[in-house]
């Protein structure tokens, strides 16, 4: 099958053979190469802590406590990976993540079949190219958060739609012997199933239902284009056979003590900060904010200074094609792009993680583009097919140099067109840094501090672990709060993160920026965090200061 008919998702995928399946595995070992890199370079943040808790617990049956908001797939991988790498001495940082890094791998493979059954061949080796290399997609890719599973399993469920859509077109084809005809009904039977299956799975890594919703609107979309139709009673067959998927993978939801976590966890009671720094100011985090909330931008400006400027321009023109021709192919990416983009963008909760369920969109877009210029350059030397052809070029090692460069830290690029990595600290610090370097520093901490000391951070889950590892259990822990932090009377020691200024505690961040830090931790060259120890009686907060 040729790239060019290939958008209208009939036929069977082209196979690989052998020089582009030896192609493609080389993609896979390298993108698995950059995610397993020194997994344990950076300390836990605190989301992950509570992922390491959380695992602990399931090894002894114990499948409540606290993270019972999130499903339990990742954390049930997390389990066994503990049950393997205790005995080989690994480190808990490189233990928890490595599902995640793992299947960061295994998306590499993903995005290669969904561009492949999309937009031919070329496509699918490119995408992988760009999907194995890609820095921002490997940084998110090595954190313990469900943001990984989540994009791996909706990628999957995009595929085996478009894969039961084109055996659907091949199974009513009159031209076809009914033989073939038959052959492919029953294939398309198979991959609904497959799609059920993924849809399931997707549901047991996050909550996040609304991102099944590209299928059904593509249906919708596309149905004048082809003649596939998903009939009611096939519809609820699937849905019935996600929810087995999903209450095989997931049942702690029927658990009393999970609905319990839920109404608190709804109602707020376990958010601790609730506001985040975006391009120079603190916004309002939360989902009820709506657009009071981080800016509904934020994942545009995330676009334009996280993708490598060949990967982004590449992209865009993918983007651009995909408007123009509107068919089905382009149709299921693009839906995939709206619906992301537009509760995302609504809502008044905004991470960088999230974005590694709708980056693969692009990097199909580019590969689609760059596969049709090297497709045109075979056919003829002519001058926007060599642009095409140098701009997919650009892109693959553009994003492999900067993931290289970068490790184990990719999570901190930033573009050339939005200022380079000097620009990390004004544009998603909480998000690239990740708490990276506060293992370190409550290290230094819980090396040197007085007996009985208080330690103030915004993490304290992190601070308690770190410091217990240490043989510091002695060390007072609370957080960087008017009328709690430094209240002891002991020295205490204040932790500030460049990746944690909020509403609550900027001004004890502005008051001490004005003294000397008792030791600071560096990134890249950069102050990521600080340390200041306080007298007896002093406070971070400028105006509590005892007297």
């Amino acid at each position: 099958m040729s790239s060019s008919i290939a958008p209208d998702l009939r036929g069977r995928s082209p196979r690989w053979g052998p020089p582009a399946l030896g192609i493609l595995g080389l993609c896979i070992a390298a993108g698995l190469a950059l995610r397993l890199w020194g997994l344990s370079a950076e300390g836990f943040a605190d989301d992950e802590v509570h992922k390491w808790l959380a695992s602990n617990r399931y090894l002894h049956g114990d499948f409540g406590g606290d993270d019972v908001e999130h499903p339990m797939l990742m954390k049930s991988l997390i389990a066994l990976c503990l049950l393997v790498g205790r005995p080989l001495g690994w480190a808990p940082e490189t233990m928890t993540r490595l599902p995640n890094a793992v299947a960061g791998g295994f998306s590499v493979l993903v995005v290669a079949l969904l561009a492949r059954r999309l937009f031919g061949r070329g496509a699918g080796l490119l995408g992988a190219a760009l999907a194995a290399a890609s820095v921002t997609l490997v940084g998110y890719q090595r954190v313990a958060k469900e943001d990984t599973l989540l994009g791996l399993f909706l990628m999957a469920l995009l595929w085996c739609t478009a894969e039961a859509v084109a055996a659907g077109e091949d199974a009513l084809d009159p031209i076809l012997p009914q033989p073939e005809r038959d052959a492919r009904r029953a294939e398309q039977r198979r991959w609904e199933l497959w799609a059920g299956a993924s849809l399931g799975a997707l549901l047991a890594s996050k909550y996040f239902p609304w991102l099944a919703l590209p299928v059904p609107l593509f249906l919708w979309w596309a149905r004048r284009d082809m003649r596939y139709r998903l009939p009611r009673r096939r519809f609820g067959q699937l849905v019935a056979a996600a929810l087995l998927v999903w209450a095989a993978l997931n049942w702690t939801p029927f658990l009393p003590s999970t609905w319990q976590y839920a109404r608190s966890y709804l109602s707020g009671q376990q958010t601790v900060h609730g506001s985040l720094f975006f391009m120079g100011r603190i916004y309002h985090n939360l989902v009820e904010w709506g657009l009071r909330g981080t800016p509904p931008w934020f994942y545009l400006v995330f676009t334009a200074v996280k993708l490598s400027p060949g990967t982004l321009l590449l992209a865009l023109s993918g983007l651009a094609l995909a408007l123009w021709r509107r068919r089905p192919a382009h149709k299921l990416v693009l839906v995939w792009l709206a619906v992301w983009f537009a509760i995302h963008s609504l809502s008044g909760s905004k991470w960088g993680r999230f974005y590694v369920q709708v980056l693969p969109a692009f990097l199909v877009l580019a590969a689609h583009a760059g596969s049709l210029a090297l497709a045109r350059l075979r056919a003829g030397w002519r001058p926007l097919p060599v642009l095409g052809a140098g701009l997919a070029a650009l892109a693959v090692a553009g994003e492999a140099r900067a993931a290289i460069s970068h490790a184990p830290h990719q999570r901190l690029y930033v573009s050339p067109l939005g200022g380079g990595d000097a620009r990390v600290d004004w544009y998603f610090p909480h998000c690239d840094y990740f708490d990276a370097g506060f293992r370190e520093a409550v290290r230094a901490v819980a090396a040197r501090a007085e007996p009985s000391a208080e330690l103030s951070t915004e993490i304290d889950w992190p601070a308690k672990l770190y410091a217990g590892w240490a043989g510091r259990d002695d060390l007072l822990q609370t957080l960087v709060r008017r009328g709690r932090a430094c209240r002891s009377g002991r020295v205490c020691y204040v932790v500030v993160q460049t990746g944690r200024l909020y509403f609550l505690n900027q001004d004890a961040v502005a008051n001490l920026a004005r003294r000397e830090p008792w030791y600071v931790e560096r990134i890249r060259g950069k102050d990521v965090v600080k340390v200041y120890r306080l007298l007896p009686g002093e406070s971070p907060f400028p105006d509590e200061n005892q007297k």
